[in-house]
């Protein structure tokens, strides 16, 4: 509710810019309930819901973790766990502020679970204030989903023992109205909203309406069956319809839009001649092969249309020409589908949660005006909290970590004081940067996702390999996160000791810390006053105890460690705003777990309790605190939903910070398309270390290139375990001349070739210099690459040596200069941040591994595999898989050598890969 009051106390002081703030939390003044007192929580429906699996950002956001931290400084207000006002504020907002760096135009479930609750207004209720001696009303959205989640700490394999879990929920806040949907139906709607009345034609229909323009959509007939064309229903177009059947009548609609008046009714005249009775008014055209419909009542009138025979009408008045009142029309029932309609202007709660997926659709951003916005803004609260008791979790998560393998140690961390290295020139492989060069130390801690690490381009990391009088080391260049002391970020590098700097899994919850905030309204209202200089003298003295009690209170004293950097005793906002753009500090403050009563349980004495602070009384009323505490109830939803959603009445929980749970546990709790097993199948002698480092990359372009099938998955991996075991490898272009002639003088490689004899059978020499001039090429790479790749590909002559310059490099070898382009073309479009050139420095592929395995997905991408493999499969069914593997086998190696191994890899994969991506 801290934006809610800060828009009172704006309105209460419209001369004042408040300039310090101080941490408040605006709940309860009734004594908080102890852990060990607290009701037993409701766990209606939540002992079947399933650990989750994946995360999503809420508006899909691509930056790394650290950068979406900072990316909330953006916001104009509601920061976590304070609002801009200093006052308690248990989310995060996404407004104005953070429009500029992420798409905001919808909103997406931030995790795996269930939805359980939900409001929806038809249009959004408004608070009338008083500005000016104006009464402006004001709209404030108070819709919102609430989503429940499973946290869940992955299985040890082997072992019996349940992982330690944590029940937590999403709260997506202020979404968009109910009327805005109906009235643009291209705007898409929640999966999880029920099914209305109203149906949608599916985009997927392609009846015809010739043009010109063209048209497509769904045919509107004049019967339910075998009826002729009256009209076209466009793709999305919304209908209600009733009947049984093929074909359902449309209720929505009187009759074909060419005769429609503004209102909605008909226009036209029928002659009474052509029409059969039915029943009461209604009636059926009797004529061959239609009935023209008259603009007015005599036959010298204009023509409307026609109705085919057999159309039902009805028809009004008296006379050889009746009044049209309604054509009934039929349309395939099958060609429309439900279109979800959340039950409107209540709350919600659902007898049956609804499972949701991270990323699927929440909702979109809905208005909201503050009491001192002259416009409605758009603006999503995002919330986390759990009711479960955190601590033992916690202790239980950390002890569970000592048991998890090495891979699961995603975070690296660097302790306060880490010596930044200011980049020189100079640095590379052979010469890294050293701690004697000049650096900067770090002001703060920083935990660093490995995924971020393993995203490096190559010359932003070093390996320094242990010596007899040096230790292994690594170095990354690490631009724009750390800071020093005053609050500057650093670029340049820094060291990671191996064996030293430590690794640690998210679940240990390194550096995470659950506080208890135990301030009271009053308490944090007059510490906030006080600060902004609002107190007379006379309030000082008769508030200054209650103030003293919250600037002590344990919340404060710990944000005061994180952001009161001149240690004044308050915190401004600028102060938080650039404690926040740090990554240091963003990352701690949103490692603050924060016990405290949820600001959307209402109770009007809590708010009341506030009247005397704020100079509101019988005699002196303040109308717009009066107005501000009819939104704040307006706009409460706890007291309705906890008891049906597994929450505790009392409204006590732990807030987390969402987009830090998100960045913590996102690496962590990702379904893998490929995983260790899967590898190992594939190339069983495969070292685990190299599983390590491999198994990120593999994950990360198997997603961007749309590997992502059991069938297509089981194919790369068969493929790759034959062709290089998943090590990145360059083309072996140096042979002896028996060898050389077999490799590349005949067509088809091997077809053709007498090993006895060591020439072509049958067959053509295509190459007849590598047996006149067997010299200039056997055991000269260089030479023999030049020639047998010249003019091939985007390879320019003999001469040019590009035959070599882009021989085959990566775990599926990509070849040829056109090749190479395209790869940079690719790479590029995909990964803007890390622009390279593989024309000019086709090394990269086999230099770095990143680029080795990209190579790969990239050539498989070009080629159109996923396309041959579908076709394929399809063509040869499940009788001849080895015919498809071979299918496959050709457009990866260009014949079928090793098929045996390959079809064999390809089905001991498929079964594994079916129920790893399937479960």
């Amino acid at each position: 509710m801290a934006n809610l009051f800060s828009v009172f106390f704006k309105l209460l002081n419209p001369g004042r810019k408040a300039q310090v703030y101080v941490p408040v939390a605006l709940t309860s003044t009734a004594p908080q309930i102890p852990l060990e007192e607290a009701p037993a929580l409701t766990q209606t429906n939540a002992n079947t819901l399933q650990p989750l699996k994946n995360w999503c950002h809420p508006f899909k956001g691509k930056s790394n973790s650290l950068l979406q931290l900072t990316q909330m400084a953006k916001a104009a207000t509601g920061y976590y766990p304070l609002g801009r006002n200093g006052l308690w504020h248990g989310g995060v907002h996404f407004d104005g502020g953070t429009a500029g760096t992420l798409d905001q135009s919808s909103v997406h479930c931030l995790a795996d679970g269930d939805v359980v609750a939900y409001r929806i207004d038809e249009r959004s209720p408004t608070t009338t204030y008083f500005t000016e001696e104006l009464c402006v009303p004001k709209p404030f959205s108070r819709n919102f989903v609430l989503v429940r989640h499973r946290l869940q700490a992955p299985q040890i394999e082997g072992s019996p023992d349940v992982p330690p879990s944590l029940i937590f929920y999403s709260l997506y806040m202020h979404l968009q109205d109910w009327a805005v949907y109906r009235n643009d139906p291209s705007i898409l709607r929640p999966a999880f909203w029920p099914e209305g009345q109203t149906r949608r034609v599916k985009m997927t229909v392609s009846d015809v309406r010739t043009g010109p323009p063209e048209q497509r959509g769904l045919n509107v007939r004049n019967q339910a069956r075998v009826g002729k064309v009256l009209a076209l229903l466009p793709q999305g177009a919304e209908v209600t319809v009733s009947g049984e059947g093929e074909y359902h009548k449309l209720e929505s609609t009187n009759g074909p839009d060419v005769l429609k008046k503004a209102d909605g009714s008909l226009l036209g005249f029928l002659s009474v001649d052509y029409l059969v009775p039915v029943v009461g008014d209604e009636y059926r055209v009797k004529a061959t092969p239609s009935l023209r419909v008259r603009a007015e009542a005599n036959t010298r009138s204009a023509v409307l249309m026609e109705l085919p025979d057999g159309t039902e009408v009805t028809v009004s008045g008296e006379g050889p020409f009746r009044k049209l009142e309604r054509v009934n029309q039929y349309v395939h029932f099958n060609s429309l589908e439900g279109a979800p309609e959340p039950l409107a202007d209540r709350i919600v709660v659902l007898d049956q949660p609804i499972p949701i997926k991270a990323g699927d659709l929440i909702g979109h951003i809905g208005e909201y005006q503050g009491g001192n916005a002259e416009h409605p803004e758009k603006k999503l609260h995002l919330e986390v909290f759990s009711a479960d008791h955190v601590e033992p979790f916690i202790e239980a998560s950390r002890a569970w970590a000592h048991r998890l393998p090495a891979a699961s140690k995603t975070w690296l961390k660097f302790s306060k004081g880490t010596a930044v290295v200011t980049h020189q020139e100079r640095f590379n492989a052979t010469q890294p940067p050293t701690l004697s060069a000049a650096s900067t130390p770090s002001d703060a801690d920083l935990r660093v996702p490995k995924s971020l690490i393993d995203g490096l381009p190559a010359d932003k990391k070093i390996v320094v390999t242990a010596m007899p009088d040096r230790s292994a080391c690594n170095w990354y260049r690490l631009d724009g996160l750390f800071h020093d002391e005053n609050g500057v970020l650093l670029d340049g590098w820094v060291r990671e000791e191996v064996g030293v700097t430590p690794w640690f899994s998210p679940w240990s919850w390194e550096g995470y810390d659950v506080v208890f905030n135990y301030d009271s309204p009053r308490q944090t209202l007059a510490s906030f006053f006080r600060a902004v200089g609002r107190f007379s003298q006379e309030q000082l003295e008769r508030y200054g105890n209650l103030a003293d009690k919250s600037d002590e209170g344990r919340m404060k004293n710990r944000l005061y460690d994180i952001i009161d950097r001149d240690r004044d005793g308050v915190v401004t906002a600028e102060e938080l705003q650039a404690a926040i753009a740090l990554p240091a500090h963003a990352q701690s403050l949103s490692q603050l777990i924060i016990h405290y009563e949820s600001e959307w349980r209402h109770e009007p004495y809590k708010w009341d309790a506030l009247d005397d602070v704020l100079g509101h009384s019988g005699s002196t009323p303040l109308l717009n605190w009066v107005a501000e505490k009819e939104r704040i109830k307006e706009i409460s939803w706890w007291n309705e939903v906890a008891e049906g959603v597994g929450l505790p009445k009392h409204g006590q929980v732990y807030h987390l910070h969402p987009i830090g749970m998100l960045s913590y546990f996102a690496a962590a709790s990702e379904r893998q398309l490929i995983t260790r097993a899967m590898l190992k199948k594939a190339r069983s002698t495969i070292e685990d270390s190299y599983c390590d480092a491999i198994l990120p990359i593999l994950n990360k372009y198997a997603k961007l290139y749309s590997v992502n099938t059991p069938l297509r998955v089981s194919h790369l991996l068969a493929q790759v375990g034959h062709e290089s075991g998943f090590k990145v490898r360059e083309e072996n272009l140096s042979y002896t001349p028996v060898r050389m002639r077999k490799i590349f003088g005949c067509r088809n490689n091997q077809a053709g070739y007498d090993d006895s004899k060591d020439e072509c059978v049958s067959l053509p020499r295509l190459r007849p210099k590598l047996w006149s001039d067997s010299g200039m090429y056997a055991n000269n790479p260089t030479n023999l690459g030049s020639y047998v790749y010249a003019n091939r590909n985007g390879n320019g002559d003999e001469a040019s040596q590009e035959g070599y310059k882009y021989r085959g490099r990566g775990i599926i070898q990509l070849t040829g200069k056109n090749n190479y382009r395209e790869y940079s073309r690719i790479h590029n479009q995909k990964d803007p941040s890390d622009p390279r050139d593989f024309l000019d420095n086709p090394d990269l592929i086999v230099t770095d591994l990143k680029y080795g395995v990209e190579s790969a997905f990239v050539w498989w991408s070009m080629s159109g595999m996923n396309d041959v493999i579908e076709r394929s499969y399809v063509l040869r069914t499940e009788e001849r898989i080895a015919e498809h593997v071979a299918d496959v086998s050709r457009r990866v190696n260009g014949g079928v050598i090793g098929l045996e191994e390959r079809v064999s890899l390809f089905n001991e994969l498929r079964s594994m890969v079916e129920l790893e991506l399937n479960s």
